[in-house]
């Protein structure tokens, strides 16, 4: 399996932030932990970047057409209003794919078990969503606007870890045992 991780913002563009707390910084860390544990396992992990560095959504999806992958995954944290709003919710494209969709629904449910409310899979006109050739999924997990969702994300950090990856070692069976 060779799949191409996308950590949202970065840089310049800092994403959503909360009270010093950034969106670039939240998903860099998740999706490089998930990239790690897969690489412990024998999947190939690519990267559109390793750092905190800018990078525009043109040079991601070049990055997905310049080679093969079977899944494109763009990590991000949504935002609100403070405290409004909370849950986790994952991306496709309105005509995605069967097996974007099956994925997306496994990776919902993973962010739902480590306590994350339901907000569902849903479709969405994103770019990255819109112009990868990979089957492409976006996760929103949970609002870096919301404390009990940072709470979440700290306190469940290596479990949400464990299932995210557990969703591309073995995609024939439930995501991972949390």
């Amino acid at each position: 399996m060779k799949l191409l991780f996308d950590y949202g913002h970065g840089g310049n563009d800092p994403g959503a932030s909360y009270k010093g707390r950034k969106e670039a910084d939240d998903v860099l860390r998740l999706g490089r932990a998930v990239a790690k544990r897969l690489r412990q396992a024998g999947v190939t992990v690519d990267e559109t970047r390793a750092a905190d560095t800018t990078l525009g959504l043109g040079p991601r999806v070049k990055r997905d057409k310049a080679s093969r992958y079977d899944y494109f995954v763009s990590f991000h944290r949504n935002a609100h209003q403070p405290e409004k709003a909370h849950g986790a919710e994952v991306f496709t494209y309105p005509t995605a794919s069967a097996k974007a969709k099956d994925l997306a629904v496994q990776l919902q449910n993973v962010l739902v078990r480590v306590g994350f409310a339901d907000r569902g899979v849903k479709t969405a006109n994103y770019y990255v969503l819109r112009n990868t050739r990979s089957p492409a999924v976006l996760i929103e997990a949970g609002f870096i606007d919301n404390s009990e969702d940072n709470r979440l994300f700290d306190e469940k950090f290596e479990a949400m870890v464990d299932g995210l990856a557990g969703c591309f070692v073995d995609l024939k069976v439930a995501c991972g045992k949390i």
